[in-house]
C-alpha cells in the first residue's frame, strides 16, 4: 500500500496531462490575479473571463459524481448567493462539467475554462481537487478566468490532526475543519479519539470506556461519526481514526482497571499504559480496532498512536515476566516492539495500513515491519534519515514548525520556509536546519497537528498555517515567494469564512512573536 508514485510517477502523470490537454503548456498570460492555494503544477491564463449565466448548471457526466456536484453547488451559493442545479448528462455553454477521464491517474486533474468549465480526472478525488481550483477562481459575480490548469500533488499524504480526546469538539466544529481541509486540498483528517482524558469512540463491546471522560462523560454516537465520515467523503477528505495504545490510555485504565491495569508495580501502578501482554486486553484492543474500522470505512489508514508508553516498572508484573520468558525477549521494550507487530497484523486484517508515531528505536530483537507508516514528530527515537534508509514510509509531522498548541505556534512565514524533507524537533529556532533528508519517495507527505486546543481555537490557529503547509507539499518547486503566497492566502481565507457561513466574523490573526510549542506529547 506504500505510495511509491509520490514524485517520479507524479511527474510522469503531469507530462501525460500536458500532452492530453494541448501541445504546449507553459507559464502564459497574467496569472498574478489568480488566488489559488496551493499553487497548481501548471496554469496557462488566457484573456478574459467566462461569465456563468443565470441558468448555469453543475453537470456531472456520471451518477457517482452527484455528491461532489451538490457540494460544489452549495459552495457556489456561499460565494454568489445563487445555487446552480446539479444534473447528470451532457454540458452546454455556461455549465460547469465534471467528468471522468481514464487517461488521468491518481489525483491528477485537468481544468479548462472556455465557453464552459470542464474539470476532468480519473477518480472522484481527482475531480474534487479540480472543483476546489474552480471554486477558488470564481468571483462573486460568477465569473471564472479563462485558463487551462494541469495539476497533480507532489505528496500523496497531506494531513491535519485534531485532538478531540483532550478537548471536546462538536461534530459541527469538526465539519468546519473538513471544510478547511477541502479548501486547501488536504486529503486526510486524523482524529485523535482516545487519550488519558477521554475515550471518544462509542464501543458497543466495551461501552464503559466512554463513561468517565473528563468532559463530563460526553462522547460521540456511532450515527454521528458515520454521518461525519459521509460528510467528509463527499468532499474528498478522508478521516483517519487514532486509537492510542499502549500508552496514553488513562481513560481505559480508569474505567476498566481490572482489565487494563499493569498491576502490582512499585512505587506506582501505571495509570496510562495498558497491560497488553494479557490475552483479554489484546482481545479488547482487536475488537475496538474492528469497531472503528467498521465506522471509518473509507480510510486506507489506521493510527494506533504507539508512543510514550510508560513501561518503566512493568518488569515487576508477573504477566510481563512470563511473557518475556515465553517469547525469549530480554526486556519490556522488546515486548512493546512485539505489541507493535501484533497491532500491525490486527490493522491489516481489517484492510488498513497502520500508522504509528515515532516511538520505537532503531534495531532491537523484534523486527518492526517496513509496511508501517511512521509519523516522525520528535526526531529523537528513530531519526528520519534512518527510517528512510531502513525502508519505512515516513510522514513529516515534525514538532517544529508543524505543531499547533494553543498560543504556542510557529508563524506561517516560518512554515513557508520549511520543506517536506526538513525535520526539526521541539524548541528548534527558525534558522536551525534540523535533520534534512535527501529527496525520496519514502517521505510520503506531511501533517500539521493541533493538540490540546478547545474547538473555538482550531479555525483561528489553523486557517493560515494548514494552507501554508499544504502549498509547500503540493507543489514545492513552484518557486513562489512568501509575499505572493500571502496575497493569495488573504483571498482564500476570506473564501473560507463564506464557506463557513460566517463572513462577518473576522478572527484576530495577529501573532507576531509566537513561542515554541509546549506540546502534550
Amino acid at each position: 500500500m506504500f505510495h511509491a508514485h509520490a514524485r517520479d510517477v507524479s511527474r510522469l502523470l503531469f507530462a501525460t496531462v500536458v500532452l492530453i490537454l494541448t501541445p504546449s503548456i507553459a507559464w502564459a498570460g497574467d496569472t498574478g490575479t489568480l488566488n489559488l492555494v496551493p499553487w497548481p503544477t501548471s496554469v496557462t491564463a488566457q484573456e478574459g473571463t467566462l461569465a456563468l449565466p443565470a441558468d448555469a448548471r453543475v453537470v456531472v457526466a456520471d451518477q457517482s459524481l452527484l455528491p461532489l456536484g451538490e457540494v460544489l453547488a452549495a459552495e457556489i451559493e456561499a460565494v454568489s448567493k445563487k445555487r446552480p442545479p446539479v444534473v447528470v448528462g451532457a454540458s452546454t455553454p455556461g455549465d460547469i462539467c465534471l467528468a471522468y477521464d481514464e487517461q488521468l491517474q491518481g489525483e491528477t486533474y485537468a481544468m479548462r475554462v472556455t465557453d464552459r468549465v470542464v474539470i476532468r480526472g480519473g477518480t472522484y478525488g481527482a475531480i474534487a481537487m479540480g472543483t476546489v481550483t474552480c471554486l477558488q477562481s470564481l468571483t462573486p459575480e460568477m465569473r471564472v478566468p479563462r485558463m487551462t490548469v494541469a495539476d497533480t500533488p507532489a505528496a500523496p499524504y497531506r494531513g491535519l490532526m485534531l485532538d478531540v480526546a483532550r478537548k471536546y469538539h462538536t461534530i459541527e466544529s469538526i465539519k468546519e475543519i473538513v471544510v478547511l481541509c477541502r479548501l486547501y486540498k488536504i486529503r486526510y483528517l486524523q482524529l485523535h479519539l482516545t487519550d488519558d482524558q477521554g475515550f471518544m469512540f462509542p464501543s458497543k463491546a466495551y461501552p464503559k470506556l466512554a463513561t468517565k471522560n473528563y468532559n463530563g462523560g460526553e462522547t460521540y454516537t456511532l450515527q454521528e461519526l458515520k454521518e461525519l465520515v459521509a460528510y467528509a467523503d463527499a468532499r474528498y477528505v478522508t478521516i483517519i481514526p487514532e486509537y492510542e495504545v499502549p500508552g496514553h490510555s488513562g481513560t481505559a485504565v480508569r474505567t476498566m482497571p481490572d482489565l487494563f491495569t499493569i498491576k502490582d508495580t512499585k512505587p506506582y501502578e501505571h495509570h496510562a499504559s495498558i497491560n497488553f501482554v494479557k490475552d483479554d486486553v489484546m482481545k479488547a484492543v482487536e475488537t475496538i480496532v474492528g469497531e472503528m474500522c467498521e465506522v471509518f470505512k473509507s480510510t486506507p489508514y489506521f493510527h494506533i498512536g504507539g508512543d510514550e508508553a510508560d513501561l518503566a516498572l512493568a518488569d515487576q508484573n508477573v504477566l510481563f515476566q512470563a511473557a518475556m520468558k515465553k517469547h525469549d525477549l530480554p526486556n519490556v521494550h522488546e515486548l512493546y516492539r512485539r505489541f507493535v507487530v501484533q497491532m500491525n497484523e490486527i490493522v491489516k486484517k481489517n484492510g488498513k495500513q497502520m500508522i504509528v508515531w515515532e516511538g520505537f528505536n532503531r534495531g532491537g530483537k523484534v523486527r518492526i515491519p517496513r509496511d508501517i507508516v511512521v509519523m516522525a514528530y520528535e526526531i529523537r527515537f528513530y531519526m528520519p534519515d534512518r527510517l528512510v534508509e531502513d525502508g519505512y514510509p515516513v510522514v513529516n509531522a515534525s514538532w517544529t514548525p508543524l505543531y499547533v498548541v494553543n498560543k504556542n505556534v510557529r508563524p506561517e512565514d516560518e512554515i513557508y520556509a520549511w520543506n517536506i524533507f526538513q525535520f526539526k524537533p521541539y524548541g528548534a529556532k527558525p534558522d536551525t536546519p534540523g535533520k534534512v533528508v535527501a529527496d525520496t519517495d519514502r517521505v510520503i507527505g506531511a501533517q500539521i497537528c493541533a493538540w490540546e486546543q478547545p474547538q473555538e481555537s482550531e479555525i483561528p490557529s489553523l486557517r493560515r498555517r494548514a494552507p501554508t503547509m499544504a502549498e509547500r507539499i503540493w507543489n514545492p518547486t513552484a518557486g513562489r515567494t512568501y509575499a505572493d503566497f500571502k496575497k493569495r492566502l488573504d483571498a482564500t481565507d476570506r473564501l473560507l469564512d463564506q464557506l463557513r457561513g460566517k463572513a462577518d466574523q473576522v478572527p484576530d490573526l495577529t501573532n507576531p512573536h509566537p513561542t515554541p510549542a509546549e506540546g502534550p506529547r
